[in-house]
């Protein structure tokens, strides 16, 4: 089974504000996401539903709460991703550390939610579905696409949108 483009025109998935810009900086705004066929489906497990990962994220910048995951998930992402993008060459190790150290420092504006909205039709040659073992759910509908180039998205950035809407906790992550 694959990705039908003409039932599933579009994909979503939420991305950081930090992730997006380390992308697009150090991997020459190549993106690695995990997408799914709706922005809030109830059938779709909360953790895998792009409007609850989205709430989950605001919550987190808006309260400092250093109980929830979604930001310390976020790191161990990029972190891993940057030394995957070390171990394959495409950077080298001054930025790898540079990446490390950004990601150390970050205040938890940082972390403002940003929606990659697919063209599904773009992608559905490396748009690959994910194993069921690594999937939130049995049923989850769960795609990654490990190259996302610029021109294959449009971004919402929430930051702009909840700019002076929102208060964020003024501090870095984990104080």
């Amino acid at each position: 089974m694959g990705l039908d483009v003409k039932q599933t025109p579009i994909l979503y998935s939420i991305g950081t504000h930090l992730a997006y810009k380390i992308a697009k900086r150090y991997y020459r705004n190549v993106h690695y996401v995990w997408c799914t066929t709706e922005f809030n489906s109830p059938k779709q497990p909360p953790t895998s539903n792009p409007s609850n990962i989205c709430k989950r994220y605001l919550e987190q910048i808006t309260t400092g709460d250093r109980h929830t995951r979604e930001i310390e998930n976020n790191i161990t992402g990029i972190l891993k991703g940057a030394r995957a993008k070390l171990d394959s060459g495409i950077i080298n190790e001054k930025e790898y550390n540079e990446i490390r150290s950004i990601v150390s420092v970050a205040e938890y504006e940082a972390f403002f939610p940003m929606l990659y909205i697919i063209r599904s039709n773009d992608v559905k040659n490396k748009c690959k579905e994910v194993s069921i073992e690594n999937k939130a759910s049995d049923n989850a509908i769960e795609y990654k696409i490990e190259d996302l180039r610029e021109n294959e998205f449009e971004a919402i950035f929430f930051k702009d949108i909840l700019d002076g809407i929102v208060e964020v906790v003024d501090k870095k992550v984990g104080e």
